[in-house]
């Protein structure tokens, strides 16, 4: 089955979807390494870092975002963590895809419900609630652009709609699904790919 992390978490509020700069599931033991919110030209991720650190229920994530980075070092230790809760709870971890999105099956004697109850979890007490869904937001978005009109300039790009089309044609139109595709099914395939990685930057990631 597929398990999407949530788009930063208890951070839903404030941005609006999860992704830069190094490959998700790295070790890397440079603190240096991976998205880093002084690192963008942009808005960055201060208030998020922040407010998930606000928020943090445990000392790993306090610490590791104290710093305003995440490291891979960080990001591989919360990903352990994550494995090591779902392991013992009956649960197998697939691993993470692009943009966070993970596969997990549950094993003999639990169920489906009881599954995604354990993933909710073990997603809350390891850091992926915050450590881990802002890492992955911030490869996918480093500078922490406008969510609207980078997905709305991805549409174009893919064209599947209007070259015209803005991040305030897209915010109109995204509550209802109302958007002027020229195609119904690529413009469906393509926004799931602009919604994944709207700026193009997790080709090449490892995950």
């Amino acid at each position: 089955m597929k398990r999407i992390t949530s788009r930063i978490g208890i951070l839903v509020a404030c941005v609006l979807a999860l992704s830069g700069c190094a490959a998700a599931g790295g070790t890397s033991d440079n603190p240096s390494s991976g998205p880093d919110v002084r690192a963008s030209t942009g808005t960055g991720w201060a208030d998020e870092i922040a407010e998930a650190r606000r928020r943090a229920t445990t000392d790993f994530e306090r610490s590791a975002l104290a710093d305003g980075r995440i490291s891979d070092a960080e990001f591989a230790e919360m990903e352990n963590a994550f494995a090591t809760c779902m392991r013992d709870r009956n649960v197998t971890f697939g691993g993470f895809g692009p943009g966070g999105g993970y596969e997990f099956k549950p094993g003999s004697g639990t169920t489906t419900e009881e599954a995604n109850t354990i993933a909710d979890e073990c997603s809350a007490t390891s850091g992926l609630d915050t450590i881990g869904s802002l890492y992955f937001a911030m490869q996918r978005n480093p500078q922490n652009l406008d969510e609207a009109a980078i997905t709305a300039a991805c549409l174009v790009k893919k064209k599947v709609v209007p070259a015209w089309y803005s991040g305030s044609d897209y915010s109109r139109d995204a509550p209802a699904m109302a958007f002027p595709f020229s195609d119904g099914a690529r413009g469906e395939k393509a926004l799931r790919e602009c919604d994944l990685d709207p700026l193009g930057l997790l080709d090449e990631s490892k995950g």
